[in-house]
């Protein structure tokens, strides 16, 4: 499988570094992961009711309740997901799962900005395993994830495992700047990623 790389980054410091070619694999759920999916999480396919569309991010922890943009992209057609448009709002990557279906859903959000000392995003390394995240979805239902790690990437290292799993468990993994700021460079040193995996489904807000 082909290694990502922070090394085609795009603007504002939050940089997920997509290659184009490498966003193939949040599509690449078949129908023997969704059915293992359903049965471990809703007990029958009857059950089970697919998420709409994410509209909020809750992480009650560090006092997160943001808006989810949904992006593509980058416009720059260079292969990178896009961010999201303010220093409030977090990014759900639309050509990837929906949170709470089976792969690696990815929502990111900005650190900081200019003039912009705490976004959204600010306090996300103070998250610890076992913490809370839940994603309202546009039918009002709420997805309820669990952190299970924390972990601080270099600005070159590999990210291949941010980006895809090979069970059928639902995941959801958030990012986020961290380490130093290079201004010569104009970006942040080190990525940090929150990785979760679904608890359970409630049934609205």
């Amino acid at each position: 499988m082909e290694n990502f790389s922070w090394k085609k980054a795009i603007l504002l410091c939050l940089a997920v570094g997509l290659l184009a070619a490498g966003l193939s694999v949040f599509l690449q759920v078949n129908i023997v992961n969704l059915r293992n999916f359903i049965t471990a999480n809703a007990g029958s396919a009857a059950a089970f009711e697919a998420p709409a569309k994410p509209a909020r991010l809750i992480i009650p922890a560090i006092d997160v309740n943001a808006p989810v943009e949904s992006v593509g992209l980058f416009w720059n057609g260079d292969g990178d997901m896009s961010i999201p448009s303010n220093f409030t709002d977090v990014a759900w990557y639309n050509g990837g799962p929906r949170p709470g279906m089976p792969g690696s859903a990815v929502i990111d959000g900005h650190l900081d900005g200019r003039n912009v000392k705490e976004a959204v995003f600010y306090n996300l390394g103070n998250l610890k395993p076992g913490d809370a995240v839940d994603v309202v979805d546009q039918n009002g239902r709420i997805w309820q994830f669990q952190v299970i790690r924390v972990t601080a990437y270099d600005y070159d290292a590999s990210t291949t495992d941010i980006f895809s799993s090979n069970d059928s468990a639902a995941r959801l993994n958030l990012i986020t700047c961290a380490g130093d700021w290079l201004k010569g460079q104009g970006l942040y040193n080190k990525r940090l990623v929150v990785f979760t995996k679904l608890v359970t489904p409630t049934n609205s807000t």
